[in-house]
């Protein structure tokens, strides 16, 4: 297929999409091929709402790979082990009670490497139930003028759920247990979250635009408005309450931002080979996904999927995922709860056309 038409099969594709389902009010996506020389970002969204393809964009739970690139540059520089149960790097307060069952306490039990592919066992406080589907989002809605601090989400989640099962013996998706790595990485390199985002990513990238919601500010403010991001028709991005993201996902991000950091982790620029093997103690998502530390593998299907996909994806229907084979990374967002699947799906399909460019 010639460049040209590829290139504009895969907007009008993307503009179809946010067109036709009439829950998306705003949407972006950002291709970029090197093997292809291809570099494409859109926006669209409702008649007047705001969507520019250079907005900051929340980014959800994308930010999980943030969190745990970080862990793994500490654990290559010996700073702890994936080993390490998660007691040894918090204060008592915080571990007390963290994981008992059936009466119980495995809270030491508990170690840095079940936290990151969630497999510790330690509930959510969305309680997500059997599917995103059943998230409890009320934390966010009730009281949109909360400031939440992930201590008091830890403690919501030791209060008003159970564990599911013995840390290591299955696999359920835990914010909450990212929520604990954001406070283990404050404590062994003695500054905020925030902070560490910006000394280990910000800076060193150019990452311009990024910063925590509700808790820091970009080093060149923007001249675009944050995108919405939405439940329903209600738009949810100036809530205090989106402060309950943390380190388990409340980076504020542009698309090309995103790129940077995609394309400096597939390129091996933040940490090396050995420590990216490590990430890749692969837990069973779902049908086709793996889950490692931090990290989401799309994998590789036959008769549907031909080709395999590393990064994560968000809720709210964002995305930031690369293809080693052919070296193309795709970012962006549908910003809507509960269209994670059809975001990905956009991105899958304008990888399926960049790949029959010749």
């Amino acid at each position: 297929m010639d460049k040209n038409r590829a290139c504009q099969e895969i907007e009008d594709r993307f503009r179809k999409i946010v067109s036709k389902d009439r829950d998306i009010h705003v949407a972006h996506l950002l291709v970029h091929s090197g093997s292809k020389d291809i570099h494409l970002k859109f926006a669209d969204g409702d008649e007047g709402v705001y969507a520019h393809p250079d907005q900051p964009q929340f980014t959800a739970s994308v930010g999980k790979m943030f969190t745990s690139t970080i862990i793994a540059m500490l654990e290559e520089k010996g700073e702890l082990s994936y080993e390490d149960p998660v007691a040894d790097h918090l204060d008592g307060d915080v571990v007390e009670s963290l994981h008992v069952m059936d009466g119980v306490d495995r809270s030491k039990e508990v170690k840095l490497k079940h936290l990151l592919n969630h497999t510790s066992g330690i509930n959510d406080y969305f309680d997500e139930g059997t599917s995103i589907k059943d998230m409890d989002v009320s934390i966010i809605t009730d009281d949109p003028d909360r400031f939440w601090t992930p201590q008091e989400l830890i403690r919501l989640t030791k209060d008003t759920t159970k564990p599911k099962f013995a840390p290591g013996n299955g696999f359920s998706y835990s914010s909450a247990g990212y929520q604990l790595l954001g406070l283990v990485i404050e404590n062994l390199t003695s500054m905020p979250y925030h902070d560490a985002l910006s000394k280990f990513f910000f800076r060193p990238l150019d990452m311009q635009s990024s910063y925590l919601i509700q808790r820091s500010e970009p080093m060149v403010r923007s001249e675009h408005p944050v995108a919405g991001v939405y439940l329903g028709d209600d738009n949810l991005v100036d809530h205090r309450t989106l402060s309950e993201e943390y380190a388990a996902g409340g980076i504020v991000s542009s698309a090309e931002d995103m790129l940077k950091f995609i394309r400096a982790f597939a390129g091996m620029e933040l940490i090396n080979a050995d420590s990216y093997a490590k990430m890749q103690d692969w837990a069973k998502f779902g049908l086709g996904l793996d889950y490692g530390y931090g990290l989401m593998r799309f994998k590789k299907t036959p008769l549907i999927m031909p080709f395999e996909f590393i990064g994560h994806a968000g809720a709210t229907g964002t995305f930031m995922i690369h293809n080693f084979e052919t070296d193309t990374s795709f970012v962006g967002g549908l910003h809507q709860h509960c269209k994670h699947g059809k975001a990905l799906r956009m991105a899958f399909m304008s990888h399926m056309i960049v790949n029959k460019i010749r």
